[in-house]
């Protein structure tokens, strides 16, 4: 991407992300310790991602098809859907989260 605008960063939302973002992309992880499933994990970075977005903040997550995230993003955002996939994996969008960043993490950034 050369548009200078833009910027990538990587971070682990469970720390405490900085934030605000415009838009946060991810392939959440679902599995706990020894690779068993703990959809749970994904969920937390869904609740996450969702505090560190601007009010008009959007995010973009691919998962696993079987994985139970279109609840969580219900209650995490004004608007979601399933924009693509397969039978194995699905692309889902989502925009306007409930509890965006505070405000003054936003001024804070803006700095």
């Amino acid at each position: 991407m050369t548009d200078p605008r833009a910027r990538f960063r990587w971070e682990d939302v469970t720390a405490a992300p900085l934030g605000p973002y415009d838009g946060i992309v991810m392939n959440p992880p679902f599995h706990g310790g020894r690779r068993s499933a703990a959809p749970e994990r994904g969920r937390a970075f869904l609740a996450a991602a969702a505090r560190a977005l601007t009010p008009r903040g959007q995010l973009w997550l691919v998962a696993n098809r079987h994985l139970p995230y279109e609840g969580a993003l219900a209650g995490l955002f004004r608007h979601w859907e399933e924009t693509g996939g397969d039978s194995r994996y699905k692309l889902l969008h989502a925009r306007e989260p409930l509890t965006p960043a505070p405000a003054r993490q936003r001024q804070r950034q803006r700095r």
